[in-house]
């Protein structure tokens, strides 16, 4: 290779401070930064999500599992990303049919009739990672130390994409329209049967006002499991609040307690 001309190694030069520059400028993640927090902005900002670190709400749900579809209603109270007490039952048959399910990492279990079951080991790590997905709706969790976020390409759509690592969980995508508003989560969670990872792909729509919370949220969450239609979710009544109060937490025989 003949040796560069001094021009030559100018504009090498130039070329590498201009990118260097709108690096810097971009705030070294290529704008992923910027977009979280427009995101955060357009969610009720920092300070109301922060604050929300309990989430409950009452809503309506579709299941589709094992070749059926499921209409169900319920309760879902929700500390992300590893604690929750779940209510629900189907919708054809109303509360007498209900079932709830307790998130209290590292312990799981089902609840009916005062009698708890744990568990199994595939499930709880399937909903660990479910109910960890309502941490990333949260936001401001993204600017936790350790969490690093870089730009991936724009949807389809064209809203804009960052990607997130977080220590000690699955890296994930989010994509953001041009209002700010949080559009679309990509992330993979344990299977429930196999345990192995599988892909969720969750559209976000609509928004709902928290009951004084100032936290603005989606109203309806759909999920896409391996391409096909999993779980739909329309909240219709949502309450913040600083942390999760129940006493189901703290596991069988806590009535005595």
């Amino acid at each position: 290779m003949p040796p560069r001309t001094s021009s030559t190694l100018v504009l090498a030069t130039l070329v590498a401070l201009a990118a260097a520059c709108a690096t810097r400028a971009a705030g070294g993640d290529g704008g992923a930064a910027a977009i979280v927090d427009a995101a955060i902005a357009r969610a009720g900002g920092e300070g109301a999500l922060s604050r929300a670190r309990a989430l409950t709400w009452e809503g309506d749900a579709v299941v589709h599992a094992g070749g059926r579809t499921i209409a169900i209603a319920g309760r879902w109270a929700v500390l992300p990303p590893d604690t929750a007490v779940v209510t629900t039952w189907p919708a054809a048959q109303g509360p007498a049919a209900a079932r709830t399910m307790v998130v209290a990492a590292p312990r799981g279990w089902a609840v009916r009739g005062g009698a708890f079951t744990p568990l199994p080991a595939t499930v709880l790590a399937n909903e660990r990672d479910a109910f960890a997905l309502y941490d990333l709706l949260r936001l401001v969790p993204l600017r936790a130390p350790g969490v690093r976020l870089a730009r991936v390409p724009d949807d389809s759509l064209g809203r804009r994409g960052v990607r997130a690592q977080r220590p000690g969980r699955p890296d994930a995508e989010l994509w953001v329209d041009g209002s700010g508003r949080l559009a679309r989560v990509r992330l993979a969670v344990a299977d429930a049967q196999t345990g192995r990872p599988v892909p969720w792909d969750v559209a976000l729509e609509g928004e709902v006002a928290a009951a004084g919370g100032g936290v603005r949220w989606p109203r309806t969450l759909r999920i896409a499991q391996g391409g096909a239609p999993y779980f739909e979710l329309t909240v219709r009544a949502l309450r913040v609040d600083a942390g999760l109060r129940d006493t189901l937490l703290l596991g069988p025989g806590a009535g005595s307690r």
